[in-house]
């Protein structure tokens, strides 16, 4: 294991597109959607402690979810678990977990990734993200990871490839967020765009760097909240400051759309998103008819590409259905099209608004 070698994990989403089961109390990435034994989250950080030293592993998450956190992997140091104080998308998260790696570490190059995402060849994983690891030590490089389309989704970002700069490294000559199902064949028709993982690396005073052209008056509240923790001061309050200063924006429309020095790797490690049921559909395997059946009793009748997850001791019996899902967590059961996110979003934030925060 490289000592320069760093991983950051985001676990502060809400993950508001796998709900009723993903909930604001327990979002997606605490939560054994395999029935494997092992949460999202907790498969994320063994999949980087293979090769990544566990002392170089931090964890960004949400206040709310310090408890469920410590939870779910008890072994990681405390000083590893960066808690926001609130919600501001991926920027200052990831702003902050830099931060504190070059204070650990000035040569530090890290990978940076969510915590819901399923790894099909492990090796092959480890291999690219030591390669890219590599790549950036050498150059002043942000490195974002692209998979090769395999289907037309509009579940999914894009980067559009440019020059090569390497066997298997590009320069980026766009990005493309969740396009319509028509641009999303443009692009597979093309060759030249790759689905966007969401892993990105970089060396972490590489990252500051860029952040500071974009939000300089954050990184130096963070800076300063850093120094004033490592002497053993309050640092919450600037933390509280400096985050409500940043904007709600993401990496890829806060930082890697508008700088200059990114590159994409095409890499081969067989890879999805579960941001949604549609996307966690597609993993899990399929009974009669392409139905799958997340529940110890179920029937379903003249039902084809359909998804049912219910709560133990509950039975359910569906007829007639083409391409649903019917799922149900605690005190909310969700009957609709498993593909159409716009009403997943649509739905919760009714229910939020006419029913109350307690469902969902």
């Amino acid at each position: 294991m490289n000592n320069n070698h760093y991983c950051v994990i985001l676990a502060g989403g809400i993950g508001s597109r796998l709900w009723p089961s993903s909930r604001q109390q327990r979002p997606k990435q605490f939560i054994d959607f395999f029935g494997c034994g092992e949460t999202l989250l907790q498969s994320t950080y063994k999949r980087f402690s293979k090769f990544i030293h566990p002392r170089n592993i931090i964890v960004m998450s949400q206040q709310v979810y310090a408890d469920l956190v410590h939870e779910q992997l008890p072994d990681l140091p405390a000083e590893n678990l960066l808690l926001e104080p609130m919600r501001r998308n991926t920027v200052p998260s990831v702003a902050w977990a830099s931060i504190e790696i070059m204070h650990r570490n000035a040569d530090a190059c890290m990978v940076v990734t969510p915590s819901d995402q399923v790894i099909y060849r492990q090796e092959v994983f480890e291999q690219d993200i030591v390669s890219g690891m590599d790549y950036v030590a050498c150059h002043d490089r942000l490195l974002a990871l692209g998979i090769q389309p395999t289907r037309p989704a509009v579940n999914y970002g894009y980067i559009q490839m440019g020059d090569r700069q390497s066997e298997n490294i590009f320069g980026v000559q766009s990005f493309s967020e969740k396009p319509e199902a028509e641009f999303a064949q443009m692009f597979i028709d093309s060759q030249e765009f790759l689905w966007n993982t969401g892993l990105f690396i970089a060396r972490a005073s590489t990252f500051i760097s860029k952040v500071e052209q974009r939000a300089n008056p954050f990184v130096e509240l963070l800076e300063d909240a850093e120094t004033e923790l490592k002497h053993g001061g309050n640092a919450m309050p600037k933390v509280e400051e400096s985050f409500s200063k940043c904007p709600n924006v993401s990496l890829e429309q806060g930082i890697l759309e508008k700088t200059e020095g990114v590159d994409v790797m095409l890499c081969r490690f067989g890879w999805n998103d579960i941001g949604t049921w549609d996307a966690l559909y597609d993993v899990l395997p399929k009974a009669t008819e392409g139905n799958v059946v997340m529940a110890q009793q179920a029937m379903l009748y003249d039902c084809k590409d359909c998804i049912v997850r219910l709560p133990a001791g509950k039975v359910a019996v569906v007829q007639g259905l083409d391409d649903y899902m019917i799922i149900e967590e605690g005190n909310v059961l969700v009957i609709c099209k498993k593909d159409d996110q716009s009403a997943i979003r649509k739905f919760v934030n009714d229910v939020q608004m006419n029913v109350g925060e307690e469902f969902v």
